[in-house]
């Protein structure tokens, strides 16, 4: 289940990197930092990322086991 878990992320993150890629060779989509910082003018969306944040952190320090 981890390997399925990590490939899904790879191709989550490879697709966001040819999706840069495209933004920044054609010019008709936008980059990742124009949309980002297109959304963030909303408080909702800051709220949400903020909430994301929270959980990611909550998950990811505060419930591992450390070996």
């Amino acid at each position: 289940m981890k390997t399925v878990t990590m490939a899904g992320y790879a191709v989550v993150a490879l697709w966001a990197v040819g999706l840069e890629i495209a933004a920044r060779r054609s010019g008709r989509v936008a980059t990742l930092g124009a949309a980002l910082c297109s959304a963030l003018r909303w408080r909702p969306v800051r709220g949400a990322i903020l909430a994301g944040w929270l959980w990611l952190g909550w998950h990811v320090f505060v419930r591992a086991s450390w070996p």
